[in-house]
């Protein structure tokens, strides 16, 4: 039995539809909410709902279990939560050792540092430190920027960019690069590194096969789109305003606060991880960009954003 936490999140879903596929036993620890869970539909698996903080909760949810699948709640815009992830990962380091589970993997980004200036990294630093701690059999997974469809990423710059007529402002990101992973990539490392002993202990960055400025990223994304836009550079402190009027208006902020740490730091490392530690070449940004092409759902997507449930 595997159990994978966040699994409503578009990582999570993906995950869990191919163990599925793969006939694995899943079993999906769901964090108490207030609006529908987003579960992958048709797919056999137990759930169990429990907050990462509660600890009884957890050892319930990990009996029987033999791996754990910490994913990172990315899709999450709030802000408490994020800070909560590293005391969340520590209870569930915590019920793995009491329940004997050995086997942990834990998804984090790229540029998690405990010493980070930036709140994103910082946490990520701080969870990963726990793992390398726990004494359990870890595998650290440190990916890139991840896209696909249902995404909050190029989804939503593609809500954005339709939004706004004429031009598509971005904000400046100075000399940091992005090396987005297909989700797809992404789970295909995942599910591999369950079954793969010689990847106990270590901490392997993951990323697509090219390094982009963000004006080429965006300009790849408006033309999967068909969208025909000038794209303007905005100062950070423009769109930080901006950031938090969103937060005032929407429910939920397509455009979260974490989104100027990563364009500060960047989202990047060797072009050659995934091939040397998996076997195969991932995607190529462009040519895994179909689900942008014809009637894009922008309308939809931004009526969710308002009352808080995308």
């Amino acid at each position: 039995m595997i159990l994978i936490t966040d699994t409503t999140g578009f990582i999570g879903r993906a995950v869990v539809r191919r163990l599925a596929d793969e006939q694995a036993e899943v079993r999906c620890l769901l964090r108490p909410s207030w609006h529908e869970q987003k579960l992958p539909p048709g797919i056999p698996f137990s759930t169990v709902s429990a907050s990462t903080s509660d600890l009884p909760a957890l050892r319930t949810a990990m009996q029987d279990v033999t791996a754990i699948l910490h994913l990172m709640g990315e899709d999450d815009p709030d802000r408490e939560a994020v800070r909560s992830h590293a005391e969340g990962t520590a209870k569930l380091i915590e019920a793995a050792r009491e329940t004997g589970v050995r086997r942990f993997i834990y998804l984090s980004r790229l540029e998690a540092d405990r010493a980070s200036a930036y709140p994103l990294f910082r946490v990520r630093g701080e969870a990963e430190a726990a793992v390398r701690e726990s004494g359990l059999d870890y595998t650290i997974l440190q990916a890139a920027i991840t896209y696909g469809p249902e995404d909050v990423f190029t989804n939503v710059l593609v809500m954005l960019a339709k939004m706004i007529p004429f031009v598509t402002p971005i904000p400046e990101a100075g000399l940091s690069r992005f090396q987005p992973l297909w989700v797809g990539d992404l789970v295909t490392c995942l599910v591999a590194t369950l079954d793969r002993d010689d990847l106990v202990g270590q901490t392997i960055p993951l990323g697509g096969p090219e390094h982009f400025a963000l004006e080429q990223l965006m300009t790849q994304v408006l033309e999967a789109a068909g969208v025909r836009r000038r794209i303007v550079s905005v100062r950070v402190p423009w769109v930080r305003i901006v950031i938090e009027f969103l937060d005032v208006l929407l429910l939920r902020n397509p455009t979260p606060h974490r989104w100027l740490d990563v364009l500060a730091v960047g989202s990047a490392t060797d072009l050659g991880t995934v091939p040397r530690h998996f076997g195969f070449e991932p995607c190529r940004f462009a040519q895994c960009l179909d689900y942008l092409r014809g009637k894009h759902p922008w309308r939809r997507d931004l009526v969710r954003f308002i009352l808080g449930y995308l």
